[in-house]
């Protein structure tokens, strides 16, 4: 290096450290930000096609570090929790992890060393559970102030200790769910994500959230399901994941909303609604918030011929929200926003709601 960039963190920097995960721990927050703006614009502009898309500077959420609520360790061979350097299956011990929320640490330190070939580690609000993977040997179970359960070769979990259900609260919302059910692994990124999927949803351009018939897909627990029936939408929670969809439905019922679930396959119950079975009406909005994957080609062409006035797509990976952007472009939207959410500082991940108007 011949001459340090202006946004590079300089090599004293407390957020300076050895592990691959946090690739852009290198660079200063701002210049974070800068570099996540510019990925976002370039996808939807290179990939997308789209010509001078109205990409907002990527806003910060929240705090910098201790903001992982949920990660998966490697075990090294003194049976210490950590990560692997960049390139490399060399274990660094997680306790020099900065990312990591409180919670997780606390489990971390009290797990001290493990048998374990590798260990996930949850932690919402007050509410603690470890997923052991067993190794090739035997595997004694830890002792701590959390439940413990064991995955089992086919995916499945079975609890060892407690029942491994979790809770968070979230824009005065309570969620609860399953040590195997997704939730946000960032609790002020959960908010934002709420705040602005709302936002785009009851804009003035599209009518408001009152009465509007919204189909939230990829919904797991609910999270902007919930919201946006407290809104005063007509919400369809579309949900592959039984046990998180059943999560969702328990959610709404302890809030007092009326939610409607529906526990499939999210092309599955797009191709359903396509060929008109059933009694629903087309929505007024779709929201999404597939994998990184994105939703691909054949639930893009759904949704195209289905019409919503309005989509608010939630993207954490800008690549896939491109090639999706693209198809949506070609069936006769246009992206009207994209505001890219900085949920992962330090690394090089971004979250992205992007709203399509017909």
């Amino acid at each position: 290096m011949l001459r340090p960039s202006p946004d590079r963190a300089a090599d004293d920097d407390p957020q300076r450290h050895r592990c691959g995960g946090c690739d852009l721990e290198h660079v200063t927050a701002a210049g974070q930000r800068r570099l996540k703006t510019r990925v976002v614009r370039e996808q939807l502009e290179r990939l997308g096609g789209l010509a001078a898309p109205p990409v907002d500077v990527c806003r910060e959420v929240g705090p910098a570090t201790g903001y992982r609520n949920r990660a998966r360790f490697h075990v090294d061979d003194d049976g210490r929790l950590g990560f692997f350097l960049p390139g490399s299956h060399e274990v660094v011990p997680a306790t020099t992890c900065r990312a990591l929320a409180p919670g997780v640490q606390e489990v971390v330190e009290a797990i001290g060393t493990t048998s374990a070939a590798e260990v996930t580690v949850r932690a919402h609000g007050q509410h603690r559970a470890v997923v052991l993977a067993p190794g090739p040997g035997g595997l004694e179970l830890p002792e701590g102030p959390f439940d413990l359960l064991l995955e089992q070769p086919d995916g499945s979990v079975v609890a060892m200790r407690g029942d491994g259900v979790l809770a968070e609260e979230v824009a005065g919302l309570r969620y609860r769910f399953d040590a195997t059910s997704f939730f946000q692994n960032n609790t002020a990124g959960a908010e934002a994500l709420v705040h602005h999927v709302l936002e785009a949803v009851g804009s003035p351009k599209t009518g408001g959230v009152d009465g509007a018939l919204v189909w939230d897909l990829y919904a797991g627990v609910g999270l902007l399901s919930l919201p946006l029936a407290r809104a005063g939408a007509e919400v369809v929670a579309v949900e592959g994941h039984e046990p998180a969809a059943a999560w969702a439905s328990r959610n709404a019922t302890d809030a007092g909303l009326d939610l409607e679930v529906a526990a499939e396959a999210v092309h599955r119950f797009l191709r359903a609604a396509r060929r008109g079975e059933g009694p629903m009406d087309p929505p007024d909005v779709v929201v999404l918030d597939p994998p990184r994957t994105g939703a691909g080609q054949d639930v893009v062409d759904d949704l195209v011929a289905l019409a919503p006035a309005t989509i608010v797509y939630v993207a954490c990976d800008p690549a896939a929200l491109a090639r999706d952007a693209k198809a949506l472009v070609a069936g006769g939207y246009r992206l009207t926003a994209a505001r890219p959410l900085d949920l992962f500082p330090l690394t090089h991940h971004v979250e992205t709601v992007v709203t399509f108007a017909r």
